[in-house]
């Protein structure tokens, strides 16, 4: 077993791979960051400032593939004698590429759901005995954050996984499931809504009469010295590499943040050491994390960093949609009317309308596959899930308290190469507009739109000019939601 792996992998499909020059063990499947993580590797790729990065904390992961630059690591996967090198992180621009030279692929349904995680699981459900719906998912499984978990969840009788495979083994031939499929938006189209998806390089055109938003939440950044450094875990990175690879973050962790029993069982169950650190301030080491250091100056020796704080709903499908947001219970949330809408047609289900849990989110998958049959003219009975939601509470978020006596040039704000202090410099020369702040920084332009970074950035503008989180002006996403380049072969005659 190759140094970090927790489970015995089939042998038929070990192959070798080459990684700076040297030969290492793999397998056929594994994605390339889990197999070097595997043998002990975390450096992968160097930001604009020289700041070594790993593959598990901030955005894409750039690296050199058998000669070719600008492939994101993250979505590749091994095969046997492929040779990777290192990257700048900076030459590298993520986007879907679409292949123009493809025709689109056109699907005209009842319903889309945006997110198949356990909420949008629910409404598929809820719908496809009457209905015909495209389930749209950009990961390479359905049941979201769900899936990764291998600890029961209250309201389900069996662990996680096996709770997913019994739901989506009920799916029936009025469902169309488009999984590693990237949803780049909504837009209106006379009585249809029109919502394009890039699955690989093929443009998928979607119509249909209405619209679910189960795209679920993020995870929040903590916000310590080097909070970008190779070994430092997002907690559903860190989920992903333990359940769904076997493979462990590292031999002894350190578990931050606000929420530490989200990941506690996890690492007991495999046997992993951990240790809790509720305050930390910086991370240190050559090539990966090598030690932590808390508020207090105590040193702990720990080869991983795992993140385990609040979740945040993923308001960037909302706004791009048209919705407005409110500030409740330390997020911004969407405003709904009685039927989960943010406006006519539109519907949001599951984390991105507040965070639950995923018994909840279910329900209320449920909730709104029941409202859009009653639009449909069928019998349904949006009211007994209501009920049933109504016994959960949306979770609170207590505000983080920012420590700016830091090294603000150490904590990274945004996987784009923003540092804390560069935004910090901009609220205290008087600006406090988001927007503005967006144009001058670069805070929240990257890939993902500020799904990770603009939260902290108005907590940022909030704690220094003294404003509350509600009063500030959240920007929209704008149209696509992920960055397209048209991938156009010319023909000659």
């Amino acid at each position: 077993m190759r140094p970090l792996d927790l489970t015995e992998k089939d042998p038929s499909k070990k192959v070798t791979i080459y990684f700076e020059g040297k030969p290492y063990e793999a397998y056929e499947g594994e994605k390339i960051p889990v197999a070097l993580l595997a043998n002990g590797i975390y450096w992968l790729t160097t930001s604009l400032q020289g700041r070594k990065r790993g593959a598990f904390t901030f955005g894409p992961l750039p690296i050199v593939l058998n000669g070719m630059k600008n492939v994101d690591g993250r979505k590749a996967k091994v095969r046997d004698g492929i040779r990777i090198e290192r990257q700048n992180y900076g030459e590298f621009q993520e986007a879907v590429e679409i292949d123009g030279t493809k025709e689109p692929l056109r699907v005209v349904v009842d319903v889309a759901v945006i997110g198949g995680g356990i909420a949008g699981i629910g409404a598929a459900l809820e719908m496809q005995e009457h209905l015909t719906v495209a389930l749209i998912e950009e990961k390479g499984w359905l049941g979201g954050l769900m899936f990764l978990e291998s600890v029961p969840q209250g309201g389900f009788d069996e662990e996680p996984r096996k709770v997913v495979k019994g739901l989506t083994s009920k799916f029936n031939e009025n469902l169309r499931v488009f999984t590693q499929t990237v949803a780049l938006g909504v837009f209106d189209e006379g009585e249809y809504f029109l919502v394009p998806a890039a699955k690989g390089d093929q443009l998928v055109e979607i119509m249909a009469k209405r619209v679910v938003l189960a795209t679920g939440a993020v995870e929040n950044i903590l916000l310590f010295e080097n909070n970008e450094f190779p070994g430092v875990f997002r907690l559903d990175f860190a989920l992903e590499v333990i359940n769904k690879w076997g493979v462990a973050p590292g031999r002894k962790v350190a578990v931050v943040g606000r929420r530490p029993e989200r990941i506690i069982p996890e690492l007991e169950k495999w046997g992993i050491e951990y240790v809790v650190v509720p305050n930390p301030k910086r991370v240190e080491g050559e090539e990966k994390v090598e030690r932590l250091i808390d508020t207090n100056g105590n040193v702990y020796e720990v080869d991983a960093v795992i993140v385990s704080d609040y979740r945040i709903p993923d308001i960037n499908p909302i706004t791009q949609a048209g919705g407005k947001l409110r500030f409740k219970r330390g997020h911004y949330l969407p405003v709904l009317d009685s039927k989960n809408r943010i406006r006519e047609g539109i519907y949001v289900a599951g984390s991105a309308a507040g965070i639950k849990p995923h018994r909840a989110n279910y329900i209320e998958g449920r909730l709104v596959g029941a409202h859009i049959l009653r639009e449909f003219g069928y019998e349904a009975s949006p009211a007994v899930y209501r009920e049933q939601l109504e016994e959960y509470e949306v979770e609170g978020m207590p505000l983080p308290v920012i420590d700016f006596s830091m090294n603000l040039e150490d904590v990274q704000i945004c996987g784009c190469d923003v540092n804390f202090k560069k935004v910090d410099d901009v609220v205290k020369s008087g600006i406090k507009d988001l927007q503005i702040i967006k144009r001058l920084t670069h805070l929240a332009m990257g890939f993902c739109q500020g799904r990770f970074c603009l939260y902290n950035g108005a907590l940022l503008v909030s704690q220094r000019t003294e404003t509350p989180m509600g009063e500030l002006d959240i920007p929209v996403a704008r149209p696509p939601l992920k960055n397209v380049k048209m991938k156009v072969v010319a023909r000659g005659e």
